[in-house]
């Protein structure tokens, strides 16, 4: 018995960095978290930096989302509600990244309500299309368009159970 301790505490010390590596995001993990249903995949861009996402969606002159290379992001475009909807998903390296970021991009996007207590946060824009967001551990994801109030939150709901089940 006494012999099985310092075999176990190795293992455990050289098997706790695999395990770890495992639980990063990676882009092709991070793809997995778009639903299937209604997803154009011809629209599924991986996002580094911010001239990236602003090839596809120009959110604004600095990067606010912290798209500086440590983070996994990707980009896609839904069938939904009768129009298009637009997602974007990132993953950082901390659940404290995420937090912090979720918290002071919710304030500058999202303006007045937005509470980051909660992780889902749900308006109507004043073009009258519907945006989101919700925060699972180290991922946020955002719906940046919706044509409807219905299918946004459909469509952040089946984000946030494929993150929830992935991260």
């Amino acid at each position: 018995m006494r012999k099985m301790i310092p075999v176990l505490a190795v293992l455990v010390i050289v098997l706790a960095p695999l395990a770890a590596a495992a639980q990063v995001a990676g882009p092709s993990r991070l793809r997995d978290v778009l639903p299937a249903e209604g997803l154009m995949a011809s629209s599924v861009a991986l996002i580094r930096d911010q001239a990236a996402l602003d090839a596809h969606y120009y959110l604004a002159d600095e990067n606010v989302l912290g798209l500086d290379g440590k983070a996994d992001a990707v980009f896609a475009r839904y069938h939904a509600g009768g129009g298009e909807a637009l997602v974007l998903v990132i993953a950082y390296p901390a659940e404290a990244d995420a937090e912090r970021i979720y918290g002071r991009f919710g304030r500058d996007f999202f303006a007045a309500g937005f509470d980051p207590k909660p992780s889902r946060f749900l308006m109507e824009l004043e073009t009258g299309d519907f945006a989101g967001s919700v925060r699972v551990r180290s991922v946020l994801a955002f719906v940046l368009e919706a044509p409807d109030r219905k299918s946004c939150d459909e469509l952040l709901r089946r984000i946030e159970n494929k993150a929830l089940a992935l991260f």
